[in-house]
């Protein structure tokens, strides 16, 4: 008798281990990428740190806007927004040149779109441009099996936003 429940104790958490853990993926059911960076800038236009989440045209003509933005809208306009979706990651103004943020990795874990950035900054002894720079990068990602992204990364404030 004592064997039995231990048999069916064990199976039970093993059934409640296995359906609770969290849903993983690096990739949509097409095998594509989630998310894969279009482009970046020194001169975005975003004056201070955050994202930008654009899922239609008129979204995107709103990047034109931007004062002193230089994204290259031709290239914007050319991804297909029913199929994916854009986000401007921007550092924010700097005093110099020399700084950018890279992609490096998106995954989805249960209903959270996590894409991990690296920003980047130049060396204390490196020769930059003294100008205002708004650095950002373009993220073009799949709109489908997520309700909240959540950027973050090494020199980046983590940021969350509702679909």
């Amino acid at each position: 008798m004592t064997r039995n429940f231990i048999d069916i104790t064990a199976l039970a958490l093993s059934i409640v281990l296995v359906t609770g853990c969290a849903i993983n993926r690096s990739a949509t059911a097409d095998g594509a990428p989630l998310a894969r960076q279009v482009t970046e800038s020194d001169h975005c236009g975003l004056t201070a740190p955050g994202l930008v989440y654009i899922r239609n045209a008129s979204e995107l003509d709103s990047l034109s806007r931007l004062p002193s933005g230089n994204l290259s809208m031709n290239q914007l306009r050319a991804i297909d927004l029913d199929q994916e979706h854009l986000v401007l990651v921007g550092l924010g103004q700097k005093s110099t040149g020399g700084y950018g943020v890279t992609l490096e990795t998106a995954e989805i874990v249960d209903d959270v779109l996590e894409l991990t950035l690296k920003a980047r900054e130049p060396s204390p002894d490196a020769m930059v441009t003294q100008a205002l720079t708004t650095p950002c990068a373009v993220i073009a990602i799949s709109p489908e099996d997520w309700e909240r992204l959540r950027v973050s990364g090494e020199g980046l404030d983590t940021i969350t936003r509702e679909r």
